[in-house]
C-alpha cells in the first residue's frame, strides 16, 4: 500500500516528482548514499530544466 494512502495525504501535501524520486533513491540499500544524493540532484536539475522549457530535449548541433 502506498504511504500516501496509508496516511491519507491530500493533493496539497503530496511530494513533487523530484522529491519523491529522491526519497526512493536515498532509501535504496543498493546505492551508496553519496551516489543516491548525486542522482537525486541530477534528477532535480533535469526536471527543473525540462519542466520550464517546452518539454523537448535540445539537440546539440
Amino acid at each position: 500500500m502506498p504511504p500516501a494512502k496509508l496516511f491519507g495525504t491530500t493533493d496539497k501535501n503530496q511530494l513533487d516528482t523530484p522529491e519523491a524520486i529522491a526519497i526512493q533513491l536515498r532509501a535504496d540499500k543498493n546505492l551508496d548514499p553519496a551516489i543516491a544524493n548525486a542522482l537525486a540532484s541530477l534528477v532535480n536539475a533535469a526536471y527543473r530544466d525540462l519542466s520550464q522549457s517546452d518539454g523537448e530535449l535540445k539537440q546539440d548541433p
